[in-house]
């Protein structure tokens, strides 16, 4: 945190051994008592917390919203209770009440750590102005491939992009601001994603994720779920053993495999994470019968107090200032505009009918979804921009028709069917599109083209030929129309309270895309679209692609070039494929850089391939890198990456291993021998 007094470390641990002393057991067992409190106003249930808060057997509120609620119980537990112990106010992840932020996979397309702060940023402070200071995020789930059906909620496919925006996540909420504290952050890896795949690999890919963010930006809490040496089906993840990284030597903030190790040895069936629910007496009984450690429980609630103290929950709220509600809602619109600018992916222009130009002619925008609100904000009660309201804003000249006719999806089996309301507003849509220059089609959510999309698509381009796909859902689509690609496809899903802005700012030029695929596209089982594929409005091409060993690195470089008469930002992509995984499939991203060049110029680019890279985790935890012929490949996009074969000696192998070892937070997982 910012402005800390250099004797802070000593402060801290003074006072949390000073408060834990005078605890009393009942008051200690409190401290992990998390208590969810109801949406709607529940007085028997408010009355039973500030029961439990007098009685000193209650350490935090799970609660969204109802900030003068949780105002008055964090003054009854500050100046009503013994020892003034304030409350954890527990909220999960979300996207913003008052300015809604891109969905997670939106962001990941964005590849820009940055732009994940300033967002993440913002969240920390509309949370802190409701009251909360806990928010169980980032909350890190992967996906296969564009087709996953939750893909929304996706931090992408690959590990080491989820690795970076996780760490920029933690840093946006607990960053803070002078005068100000942040958020306290809690990395979760317990989504099922992590195991529903039957990839050998995963368990080793997420201690690899973990590592890393506890070497970027260190979260105060974790929750990791279950590391399991095999594939499980998803009914037996439950069951399986919670991932600790804390103990002596261990992690120092709050990790909540602790509590559910807690709830276990006093026989408490706690499922969902954060484990509310547990009980102060049973914990107390535990404790006299043995079962329990005094041990055990200090060393969780030191770590509780010393959460709450850096937090500057013991300041008075005086102390603890933060922007107004005008302020903070001007900052995240322009936050969220700028985020939604970085994640639009311009699938394909070929021939380059964008951006839009006084060459574009007569426009029409076909689609529902183009006037569609709700559509970027996913399940926000909040309204976002639609594609029209961003167009208008700008002053663009176009026409506008449905192109299928409106329908109660709920009331259809199949909303899809073509009906013969369809195949009026189609015929409208077809006139129409003979007389324009340029048409841009919107479609809404959806894994695949119902049927009477296609019909509208097939039909309006037998019209007219200059069609802009714009995909407004979830999942990006890159559908063949009457056997060819369409000539553009640009992908802008889930982009939030701004979409509409950003998107009307892409499609005319005062923007660029930028965005990349943080997933392969999947296309009737065959691969389409590769991971890392997005385009910009100038061709950027790499030369002098070079591979140097080291004594325990190997150096790539290469020269990156803009060839166009604009700026532009493009993003270098680093691949491997490690000799076990020779002939498998696609190759694994290894690192990146995002780069932007003025028109003409150029940029040496230079990446570190060390054992961070090359090694894996074994199930005990170890890291080791296996010598062998790797394949290291730089490119713009999987599908366009250059490839050298490069072999790593048994010495060179061993030396990147001792490496790695240096570096402290392997050790961390030494304790995972058992899990699984």
């Amino acid at each position: 945190m910012p402005g800390r007094p250099t004797d802070y470390a000593a402060q801290r641990k003074r006072f949390v051994e000073d408060l834990l002393d005078i605890l009393s057991l009942e008051e200690r067992a409190g401290q992990l008592v998390l208590l969810r409190l109801a949406e709607d106003d529940d007085s028997s249930e408010i009355e039973h917390a500030r029961d439990r808060l007098r009685a000193g057997q209650l350490g935090g509120l799970i609660c969204k919203g109802a900030p003068r609620l949780v105002a008055e119980l964090q003054r009854l537990a500050t100046e009503e209770t013994r020892l003034g112990i304030p409350l954890f106010v527990v909220d999960e992840p979300g996207r913003g009440e008052a300015v809604v932020m891109p969905a997670p996979f939106a962001l990941a397309n964005s590849w820009d750590a940055d732009v994940v702060e300033r967002c993440t940023g913002a969240l920390a402070t509309e949370a802190i102005g409701n009251g909360t200071n806990w928010l169980l995020a980032p909350d890190v789930s992967l996906c296969v491939s564009t087709s996953t059906e939750d893909l929304s909620d996706s931090w992408g496919a690959s590990g080491v992009l989820a690795r970076r925006l996780a760490s920029a996540t933690v840093r946006g909420l607990q960053s803070g601001s002078a005068g100000a504290a942040g958020i306290l952050a809690c990395l979760r890896t317990d989504d099922p994603s992590w195991v529903r795949r039957r990839d050998i690999h995963r368990p080793g890919e997420k201690l690899r994720l973990v590592a890393g963010v506890l070497r970027e930006s260190l979260p105060g809490s974790v929750a990791l779920g279950p590391l399991i040496g095999h594939t499980p089906d998803i009914g037996e993840i439950d069951a399986a053993a919670e991932v600790s990284i804390g103990g002596v030597g261990g992690f120092e903030g709050i990790d909540l495999a602790e509590w559910a190790e807690i709830a276990r040895a006093t026989d408490q069936c706690l499922s969902a994470v954060p484990y509310a629910g547990i009980s102060v007496a049973t914990v107390v009984a535990a404790v006299h019968e043995g079962r329990l450690s005094v041990h055990r429980l200090n060393d969780i609630v030191r770590k509780i107090i010393g959460a709450k103290y850096d937090l500057g929950l013991f300041r008075t709220a005086s102390e603890n200032g933060h922007k107004s509600d005008g302020e903070a809602a001007g900052s995240a619109r322009a936050i969220a505009q700028d985020a939604a600018r970085h994640a639009i992916v311009l699938l394909r222009n070929d021939p380059a009918l964008l951006p839009l130009s006084v060459d574009s002619g007569k426009i029409l925008v076909i689609g529902q979804a183009a006037k569609d609100r709700s559509l970027p904000t996913g399940d926000s009660s909040q309204e976002g921009a639609s594609l029209i309201d961003g167009l208008d804003a700008l002053g663009l000249d176009y026409q506008y028709v449905p192109g299928l006719a409106l329908r109660q999806e709920d009331l259809r089996a199949d909303s899809g069917a073509l009906i013969d309301a369809d195949r009026m507003a189609i015929g409208m849509a077809n006139e129409a599109a003979r007389r324009a220059q340029t048409i841009i089609v919107a479609l809404g959510e959806g894994t695949a083209l119902s049927e009477a999309q296609r019909t509208m698509l097939e039909t309006v381009r037998a019209a007219n030929r200059n069609v802009v796909l714009v995909t407004l859902g979830s999942h990006p689509l890159d559908p063949e129309i009457s056997g060819r690609k369409l000539a553009c496809v640009l992908h802008a899903g889930q982009l939030g309270s701004m979409s509409g802005h950003a998107i009307a700012e892409v499609l005319t030029g005062e923007c660029a895309p930028r965005g990349r695929l943080a997933a392969p596209m999947i296309e009737r089982g065959r691969e389409g679209l590769s991971f890392g594929h997005g385009l910009g409005y100038c061709e950027c091409g790499l030369t002098d692609t070079a591979f140097e060993l080291g004594h325990a690195r190997i150096a790539v470089t290469a020269v990156l070039h803009n060839l166009g008469n604009r700026e532009a930002t493009e993003t270098v992509q680093l691949y491997l494929r490690r000799p076990t995984d020779t002939g498998q499939g696609t190759r694994e991203l290894a690192d990146f850089q995002r780069v932007s060049l003025v028109a003409g110029d150029s940029r040496r680019l230079l990446f570190d391939v060390t054992g961070i890279q090359l090694g894996r985790f074994e199930q005990n935890g170890d890291f080791a890198v296996p010598p062998g012929t790797y394949e290291i490949s730089v490119g713009l996009s999987e599908a366009r990456a250059q490839s050298a074969e490069i072999l790593i000696s048994a010495d060179m192998a061993a030396a990147m291993t001792k490496a790695r070892a240096a570096d402290p937070h392997p050790a961390l997982f030494a304790r995972l021998s058992n899990a699984g």
